[in-house]
């Protein structure tokens, strides 16, 4: 089968959804179907066509300063998103792709997609967002197209309640090889990975942390990662009592990762929104408990108490400190729980639960699919 995936954002470019769609894509690809990703080349020099693992990218436009236009305000380049969704409608217009995967952002290139092409898609919802324009699309783009995914089972109640249209759960996927176990006795310390900006709140995580050394706690805090808000982050940390405890690595591999994971005996996410962070699945499958803070916004809570794999508690340091001292206590139950229920985030699970909902087989092993051409141009 010949499947387009359209999404704001690809690797090299690293993120959640970027994951999920290279994940993803990587996995059709291999299950026999034929895959093109249409997406914004984000950064100068990269190639505007590519084979990656089976895959063909495409990349249009390219603007460097996508991710942080000129008003922080607007969160993408406004122009850009008009020129790719344009672009991607022209791309998809005339040709036959027996499915078109939409990720949520950047949002127009739903409203362009040719209408031939609705009546196979699925729009794949990664996160909620309050305010009047964000209600406003999430009762509304759903509509558009055949088939609604989300990332989390709080993602699909929330905007398929919104819209009144049906969902079904599409997560982010692991190849579970990557990832390993330790036992307690080999771990110490509390781990935060992922993407520095504003909204992950890693100031509370400090505090929080600040709050755990005042109670005795031996450990160290590692907060593993790079982005815009990192400068702010190192202020917190330098003016922090406990600084000398607080290690900031930058960004890592995913074979440091992966050791990460398996080397500290708590990951702690306090994002004021979250989807269904994949480093969350990452942590489950290195057997690493979890405690979240119970925003609103932050899907991670319902992940962590569906999995049984760690707690919630007030976004405050007090209740997070108190929360993470009852984690340490049940460790051995909580670890157990989230390996469980990792068991179920083999990507090709994930592929076969697509498959499986838009009444698709995959194609014969071995078969040659026809490689879409590419589109690139103005």
């Amino acid at each position: 089968m010949r499947i387009a995936l359209l999404t704001e954002l690809y690797p090299p470019s690293i993120g959640g959804q970027e994951l999920f769609f290279e994940g993803l894509g990587r996995t059709l690809a291999r299950r026999g179907h034929s895959v093109d990703v249409f997406c914004v080349a984000h950064a100068e020099g990269l190639p505007p066509l590519e084979i990656v693992d089976g895959v063909t990218v495409h990349r249009f436009p390219t603007d460097p300063d996508y991710r942080t236009p000129p008003r922080a305000w607007m969160k993408r380049a406004w122009p850009t998103i008009f020129r790719y969704a344009f672009w991607t409608r022209r791309c998809l217009a005339g040709h036959a792709y027996d499915l078109v995967l939409l990720n949520q952002w950047p949002l127009l290139h739903a409203v362009t997609l040719p209408s031939e092409h609705r009546r196979h898609a699925v729009l794949h919802w990664c996160e909620v967002r309050d305010g009047r324009f964000y209600v406003m699309l999430q009762k509304w783009l759903p509509c558009l197209v055949r088939h609604n995914a989300a990332i989390s089972d709080a993602v699909a109640g929330a905007i398929g309640m919104a819209s009144g249209r049906p969902f079904f759960v599409l997560p982010s996927g692991l190849c579970l090889d990557d990832y390993h176990s330790e036992p307690r006795s080999t771990r110490s310390g509390i781990l935060s990975l992922g993407r520095i900006v504003e909204h992950k709140n890693l100031p509370l995580l400090v505090a929080t942390f600040e709050r755990l050394k005042q109670d005795g706690y031996p450990g160290r805090l590692t907060i593993a990662g790079d982005g815009p808000a990192l400068p702010e982050l190192r202020r917190v940390v330098a003016a922090s009592p406990v600084a000398d405890a607080i290690t900031l690595p930058g960004p890592v591999s995913d074979a440091e990762k992966a050791r990460l994971l398996a080397q500290y005996e708590l990951f702690a996410l306090v994002s004021r929104r979250e989807g269904f962070p994949r480093v969350v699945a990452e942590a489950m499958a290195s057997g690493l408990p979890v405690v979240t803070a119970g925003f609103v916004g932050n899907g991670t809570q319902d992940v962590v108490l569906a999995a049984g794999c760690g707690l919630v508690a007030a976004p405050e340091p007090a209740a997070l400190a108190y929360a993470a001292r009852r984690v340490l206590g049940q460790w051995q139950e909580l670890s157990d729980a989230g390996r469980r229920l990792a068991l179920g985030l083999d990507w090709n699970t994930i592929a076969e639960r697509l498959e499986s909902q838009v009444g698709w087989e995959a194609m014969p092993a071995g078969a040659a699919p026809q490689i879409a051409s590419s589109h690139a141009g103005g």
